[in-house]
C-alpha cells in the first residue's frame, strides 16, 4: 500500500434511519403541544358549561396532557439512548474492519 492509496469502506447504510430522515423528538413534542393548545381553545369556545366547570375541565385536561408529555419525553429519551448505542456499535464494527484491512495491507 502506498502513501497515496486510501482504505475504502463499504457503506452498509447501518448508520441511517430506515425512512432516510433524521429522528427529531423535539418537533414531535412541539406539534403535540400546539395541537393540544388549539384543542383547548376550541373546547373553551364551544363548551356549553359554566365557567367554573370549564376551568375544572381545563385543569384536568392540562394535567393529563402534562402526564402524557412526560411519558413521551421518557420514550424519546429511551429511543435516543438506543439509537446512540446502535451507532456506537456500528462505529466499533467499522473501525475493527478498517484496522483488519490495515493490518492485511501492512502485513503483505
Amino acid at each position: 500500500m502506498t502513501d497515496d492509496e486510501e482504505l475504502e469502506f463499504e457503506d452498509t447504510g447501518e448508520d441511517e434511519l430506515e425512512d432516510g430522515g433524521a429522528w427529531d423528538g423535539g418537533s414531535f413534542l412541539s406539534g403535540m403541544l400546539v395541537g393540544a393548545a388549539v384543542g383547548a381553545v376550541l373546547a373553551l369556545a364551544f363548551a356549553p358549561r359554566s365557567g367554573a366547570e370549564t376551568r375544572r375541565l381545563v385543569r384536568r385536561r392540562a394535567a393529563a396532557l402534562a402526564e402524557e408529555a412526560g411519558d413521551r419525553l421518557h420514550e424519546a429519551r429511551d429511543e435516543a439512548r438506543e439509537a446512540l448505542r446502535d451507532k456506537k456499535e456500528a462505529l466499533r464494527r467499522r473501525l475493527a474492519k478498517g484496522l483488519e484491512r490495515l493490518g492485511d495491507e501492512i502485513g503483505t
